[in-house]
């Protein structure tokens, strides 16, 4: 996921250059190394409804990583 895409826009005469985090696709992502837990809060999160805070901490933590989010709810 360390990829980087680079986006530019042209405004009045000067360029905007930003750096965007590339999106992993299927065939990056192995859901066969995810934890039943972090399936399953996935799920609860984006598809069956019902999902609890902690649902949602345990999802961002697979994908930030925890102490990054821990970072952000200080």
């Amino acid at each position: 996921m360390s990829e980087i895409m680079h986006k530019v826009t042209e405004q009045a005469g000067v360029s905007i250059h930003r750096e965007i985090p590339a999106k992993r696709s299927s065939k990056d992502f192995d859901i066969s190394l995810m934890s039943t837990e972090t399936r399953e809060s996935f799920i609860r999160v984006c598809r069956d409804g019902g999902a609890t805070p902690d649902d949602y901490r345990h999802v961002f933590e697979s994908v930030l990583g925890r102490n990054v989010v821990a970072e952000i709810l200080k």
